[in-house]
């Protein structure tokens, strides 16, 4: 999987909210590439990984111990979720931030936790 591939399913996941299963199975593609310790491996992963508790799990599995902070408003299909995945609150030196945006929150943190893979796997 090459960088332009996951920016453009980092972009679906970020600007659209009807994501199909098939979708989701690209995003399981992209985790086993980046993070291979990180992607469910049961038969309805793609099914569970867009919802907001399933794109928990997978952050927590993929940066354990990182700091994931949320925020936005719920406004039905038109809301607006931002994503922040630090390494430690408590200081301001990241090496690598994830950020990620949605209408969807699950896709929000999924995008964070996919743009960080990328950044890491490049250092």
């Amino acid at each position: 999987m090459q960088d332009p591939e996951l920016e453009i399913l980092i972009e679906r996941l970020e600007n659209q909210s009807d994501l199909t299963l098939a979708d989701f199975d690209g995003v399981l593609h992209a985790l086993a590439f980046l993070l291979p310790d990180a992607v469910p491996r049961d038969e309805h992963a793609a099914q569970r990984i867009g919802t907001a508790d399933g794109a928990m799990h997978v952050a927590d599995d993929a940066f354990p111990d990182w700091d994931v902070h949320i925020r936005g408003r719920a406004y039905g299909k038109h809301g607006r979720w931002h994503c922040t995945l630090r390494e430690n609150d408590a200081r301001d030196s990241d090496a690598a931030i994830g950020l990620g945006q949605s209408p969807v929150l699950g896709q929000a943190i999924l995008a964070a936790v996919l743009r960080l893979a990328m950044i890491l796997k490049k250092d």
